[in-house]
């Protein structure tokens, strides 16, 4: 059987964003860090990814406290003082998971948007994820204004038209594309991410669960409902498939792959009866 590819992996976010001490619950962080205990099947107890994100956000507060707005304090003190870095090439999910992203200081455009997130949650900023096809970067409110803050640009401010020009939606766009993300969503994209790096490793039972988790998250993932019908193809479940098929395609009608893999389904299903027949 040949399926298509669907969409590549984000290079792939807020709860409660108000005024909170750094030591108070931090909800978005704690979900994060949860997420890559479980699809590292390391410890939940292990500590040494919260100590430094909260080591980070110090000094990111002691920036902002110098003067500096929230996206410039945020952005000195992580591609600046930290020295971290992005990654466009390689997907491995160590630039995806918060604390290899923070021991490794170096991130893909989820890695790192998470980062800024969860730094926000614990200086009390409200800092949102946004999704485009194929990319994710945040906004950063600066006290009533937002300000777009380009991940894989070293934090550069890049306006709207930059980004529908750049990541062109198909078709009918979607109203997933470029808006500020729930915190639930964001975690989609997390899991959406994971699932396509365990289906091109080919364990693929493994992503079908990652990418149940991002559309259980992010119910209006076309992308992620897409990914997981082609898991489910590829493994033979036709039915399933073609259900989440259906579904991504009510969610954007214009997301590239779909309809392709869809005839080829129906393809198949036609052989399998006829080879069933008289």
């Amino acid at each position: 059987m040949t399926w298509r590819a669907l969409s590549p992996s984000l290079c792939s976010l807020p709860l409660f964003l108000g005024s909170a001490p750094e030591h108070a619950r931090a909800p978005f962080s704690d979900a994060l860090f949860a997420l890559e205990a479980d699809v590292e099947a390391a410890p939940a107890e292990n500590d040494h990814g919260p100590v430094e994100l909260a080591r980070v956000a110090s000094r990111v507060r002691a920036a902002a406290r110098s003067g500096a707005s929230r996206a410039d304090a945020l952005n000195r003190t992580v591609f600046g003082e930290l020295g971290f870095v992005r990654e466009v090439d390689d997907r491995d999910l160590r630039f995806v998971l918060p604390t290899a992203v923070l021991a490794g200081r170096r991130g893909s455009c989820v890695g790192l948007g998470t980062l800024y997130i969860a730094l926000g949650e614990l200086l009390g900023w409200r800092v949102d994820g946004v999704m485009v096809p194929g990319h994710f970067y945040v906004r950063v409110d600066e006290n009533g204004r937002t300000r777009n803050v380009e991940l894989l640009r070293k934090g550069e401010e890049m306006p709207d038209s930059w980004y529908r020009a750049r990541f062109p939606a198909p078709g009918t766009a979607s109203a997933e594309y470029g808006r500020a993300l729930t915190p639930k969503e964001v975690l989609g994209v997390v899991e959406y991410d994971v699932g396509n790096e365990r289906r091109r490793e080919e364990r693929f039972s493994e992503a079908r669960r990652a990418y149940r988790f991002a559309t259980s998250l992010f119910p209006a993932f076309a992308e992620a409902h897409a990914s997981l019908g082609a898991t489910e193809h590829v493994m033979g479940s036709l039915d399933a498939a073609l259900e989440s098929y259906a579904t991504a395609r009510k969610e954007n009608p214009g997301l590239s792959g779909v309809e392709r893999n869809v005839e080829l389904l129906e393809e198949e299903r036609a052989r399998a009866s006829n080879q069933g027949g008289p």
